[in-house]
């Protein structure tokens, strides 16, 4: 394995002994391994770790480590235990470094060798990775909540100087730790990029960790505690009237949003940051106000097709 494709992969679990045996299936299945793979049982009670230890067994890249943890399950505690894992493996000699939910999984087995490819032609890119699809009336289908400027946390994958720039993950308790280390990379010139085709399994849908619900009024707290402009949120929200679970769904989640208003709690982001997020999200509306080409990206052709046969 040469510098240029030494990566690692860092996880955080809690909990996960369902879908954690098919994770770690879809890395051992990579055409290029990870030189150290460091996982982070983030205090879990059930039988995951017996499991991820099992593999370890077997293939010594995979390391479990404790991340001391016994909080209920929230996203500053993950990516606390991301961090720590990081001051395990920063030590390595490797040019990469890739998150990995432990309830995902790369459908194509050259998945991390394409994804490097692309760090190679582009010495500026600082952040990639695919698309998550999730199951949905027996299918795998795409999520609409994919963007073409974003890249999912549970499968960023970094190169190591953008990583170190930004300070790493910033551990936030309502979550969005992933989202601000994108712009955090973009603020200092780092460049981002989606693979369309390169589709991710998200075995637990979205936001469903701690109920459905509760998990769209955080995330409408996320938005708000971003700052995210009220003009861009509104049509947000509006859009996902049309998708599962409708317009209840998007109430709850403007909810949050304006629940974080009227509390008057100020954005976690500093004002430089709010002030560069929301010219972006204004530009974005601005680009879909205008009448649409004939020609169609890759990630609008993904999104219109929205589904796939799972192998």
């Amino acid at each position: 394995m040469t510098m240029k494709s030494r990566y690692i992969l860092l996880t955080a679990a809690k909990n996960e002994e369902t879908y954690i045996a098919r994770t770690i299936e879809s890395v051992l299945r990579q055409t290029i391994l990870p030189a150290a793979w460091f996982i982070m049982d983030d205090g879990s009670t059930d039988g995951m770790a017996s499991i991820i230890q099992s593999y370890a067994v077997k293939h010594p890249f995979i390391k479990l480590n404790s991340a001391g943890s016994r909080e209920g399950r929230n996203f500053g505690s993950q990516y606390k235990a991301i961090q720590a894992a990081y001051e395990l493996a920063k030590s390595l000699e490797f040019d990469f470094m890739g998150m990995q939910d432990a309830d995902i999984a790369p459908e194509r087995a050259d998945y991390y060798e394409s994804i490097l490819g692309e760090f190679e032609r582009n010495p500026r890119l600082g952040i990639a990775g695919g698309l998550i699809y999730e199951r949905a009336d027996g299918e795998w289908k795409y999520r609409r909540s994919n963007a073409d400027d974003s890249v999912a946390g549970g499968i960023q994958m970094f190169r190591r100087n953008c990583f170190e720039a930004i300070g790493g993950y910033k551990p936030l308790f309502v979550g969005g730790s992933d989202s601000l280390a994108l712009l955090e990379a973009q603020m200092l010139g780092w460049e981002i990029k989606t693979r369309p085709d390169h589709k991710i399994l998200h075995y637990r849908p979205t936001s469903t960790a701690g109920g459905k619900w509760r998990g769209l009024f955080r995330s409408g707290l996320e938005d708000a505690s971003f700052g995210n402009h009220p003009v861009f949120e509104l049509f947000k929200c509006g859009r996902r009237v049309l998708n599962p679970p409708w317009v209840l769904g998007s109430v709850v989640r403007l909810s949050g949003y304006v629940w974080w208003k009227l509390s008057g709690r100020e954005p976690v982001l500093s004002a430089a940051q709010v002030a560069f997020l929301r010219k972006r999200q204004m530009a974005k509306l601005r680009r879909r106000a205008r009448p649409r080409v004939l020609s169609r990206s890759p990630l609008e052709t993904a999104r219109e097709s929205g589904k796939f046969q799972a192998s």
